[in-house]
């Protein structure tokens, strides 16, 4: 791996993050009932931040393609070719729901508000069909993608606000929204694990790794092994912690196992940035 698609990884996690940041928020304002802002000022510094990624992601994939060093970064050459490729149309379709996610912060209009945000939804998961071999995945394949991306999105991207709420709330509000989420959550992680298992069907040709091991192998179950344990954490919250949340102290417990829960979540979206863009199943 050269330091272009190590710093490219980072990018694309931080780019996974922030999608998935976006497109929870309005799902945890509608799960914790919060009143709406008349601008979403939060929200429109999260827009700006995954359009300035985005770019940052494009200009570093035409440095590594260029290999020409910093210099490489603004050859209007090897600009417009990957532009018109894979990599171009994915910024291309970041920077769309970005634009469609700062119109939802800055309208009041619920109706308007559902169509941009159904079009930041739609432009950002459709983005990620021109990475890596999802790219040239059967249409099973790429289903499969955006299956998983928006689970995943939901999931991971409610961990911080969640996190906050079980303490700024009132006990028994903490606890009823966190039984909604994961009453959501237990009829959304079998579509996860059956997106990612198909995902990798798609992309090796087999279910489970053998011999030989690729390095895309071990990375997977590396990814797998990261799931199994977030699964179990929030195996925990939902049967014990959130059914004990009665006290501020069991608050506070909740709170501090959510913050390893996004370790785990930020970790899984490195493994899953580094699956797409720097390993090859092949």
């Amino acid at each position: 791996m050269t330091v272009w698609t190590g710093v490219g990884v980072v990018i694309l996690t931080v780019i996974f993050v922030l999608n998935a940041t976006l497109i929870a928020s309005p799902y945890i304002n509608y799960l914790a009932d919060l009143a709406r802002p008349k601008v979403d000022k939060k929200g429109l510094v999260l827009g700006v931040a995954l359009l300035l990624m985005s770019v940052l992601y494009f200009f570093i994939n035409v440095g590594n393609f260029a290999g020409e060093g910093l210099s490489g970064l603004f050859d209007t050459n090897y600009i417009r070719f990957m532009w018109a490729g894979p990599v171009g149309l994915f910024t291309q379709l970041q920077m769309a729901g970005v634009l469609a996610w700062l119109i939802y912060c800055a309208i009041q209009s619920s109706h308007l508000k559902t169509i941009t945000f159904l079009v930041t939804l739609g432009a950002l998961s459709i983005s990620f069909l021109s990475m890596g071999h999802a790219s040239t995945a059967a249409w099973w394949g790429k289903l499969a993608l955006l299956a998983h991306l928006l689970v995943a999105w939901f999931w991971f991207g409610s961990l911080y606000p969640l996190r906050k709420l079980a303490t700024s709330l009132p006990i028994a509000e903490a606890q009823s929204v966190m039984m909604k989420f994961g009453a959501h959550m237990s009829g959304s992680v079998p579509v996860l694990l059956l997106a990612g298992a198909l995902l990798y069907r798609s992309a090796s040709g087999h279910w489970l790794p053998s011999p030989p091991v690729s390095s895309y192998d071990i990375v997977f179950l590396t990814k797998l092994s990261l799931v199994i344990l977030i699964l179990l954490l929030a195996a925990l919250h939902k049967l014990v912690f959130v059914p004990q949340l009665k006290t501020p102290a069991k608050a506070k417990r909740l709170q501090t196992s959510v913050t390893w829960e996004i370790v785990l979540a930020i970790a899984i979206l490195a493994i899953a940035a580094a699956l797409s863009s720097a390993f090859s199943p092949n």
